[in-house]
């Protein structure tokens, strides 16, 4: 028992720093109704993180492994920063294309970019299994620091401008926000987001990322209307579907990032029936008030 503690602790605080913070995203994610918007981030930073792979194989700069993971990172900020003004400037009443299906296209060209550059490199598909299912489990200490200074700065960010991200979001679909200069608060949130993704993904992978983004914001928004109320929420849900993905994975043997999203999928379908159940237990009580 002691062993595994040793060895989950790390994964443990690397999903709880990813969950601290995506379920906060999540939530904006959701009111603004650009579900797959982290996807295409994170496939966009991952296009990134090819190009540079392959300038390496190319023999375009230095092969000191340090240096080729700070520009990896350097790349896929550079991306996500292109993409953060991209879809800032496409958030326009006058362009006929929904912003959700501008995202889908990015994500898909991004997507595409990828396959075609990585299936040119070596070990390409040991990267686009990484990339999409991540390594919680072999998660550095190193990495756990680098993922809590994002965190922490990030999220005090959010947390001191919280009211202006909010009625950003808030409305967000009618663009009458009261806001002074709300496209550089959406182009904020927007880049905000991506470094989040950008650390999120090299830990824990895109699928895993898009879990912890969506599935306990969607959990906490059948219940209440309040952030702080959602937060709470979702931050419950993410945990227990930790603890129980990284258990079953140390008893089982299996691979843990499948494990979690499994165990946020039932807890999503046991909340869902929960909610089913407590509206019709309203429903017969106002008909027996009748």
């Amino acid at each position: 028992m002691l062993t595994a503690l040793e060895f989950m602790l790390a994964p443990l605080i690397a999903c709880l720093l990813l969950i601290s913070i995506t379920v906060y995203f999540g939530i904006h994610v959701l009111k603004r109704e650009i579900i797959f918007i982290d996807i295409a981030l994170a496939q966009i930073a991952a296009l990134g993180s090819a190009v540079t792979l392959i300038l390496h194989e190319l023999d375009i700069g230095s092969h000191d492994h340090v240096y080729e993971h700070d520009s990896k990172s350097l790349m896929a900020y550079i991306f996500c920063i292109l993409a953060a003004g991209l879809f800032t400037m496409l958030k326009n009443k006058n362009i006929r294309i929904t912003l959700e299906a501008i995202i889908g296209i990015a994500y898909a060209v991004a997507a595409t970019g990828v396959v075609i550059i990585l299936d040119k490199g070596a070990g390409g598909d040991v990267h686009v299994h990484d990339m999409l299912t991540g390594s919680i489990l072999w998660v550095s200490w190193s990495q756990i620091l680098r993922l809590a200074i994002v965190v922490l700065t990030i999220g005090g960010l959010h947390y001191i401008f919280r009211s202006k991200f909010k009625d950003l979001t808030n409305h967000y679909a009618n663009n009458q926000s009261q806001l002074n200069h709300p496209k550089i608060w959406d182009f904020l949130f927007y880049f905000t987001f991506g470094i989040v993704v950008v650390e999120a993904v090299s830990i824990g992978g895109i699928l895993t990322v898009f879990a912890f983004l969506i599935i306990p914001a969607s959990i906490s928004v059948l219940f209440t209307t309040r952030w702080s109320f959602r937060i709470l929420i979702g931050l419950i849900i993410g945990t227990i579907a930790t603890i129980l993905g990284l258990y079953f994975s140390w008893t089982m043997d299996l691979s843990s990032s499948p494990l979690i999203i499994l165990f946020m999928g039932i807890l999503l379908g046991l909340a869902l029936i929960l909610k089913v159940l407590k509206n019709l237990k309203s429903s017969t009580k106002n008909k027996n008030l009748l």
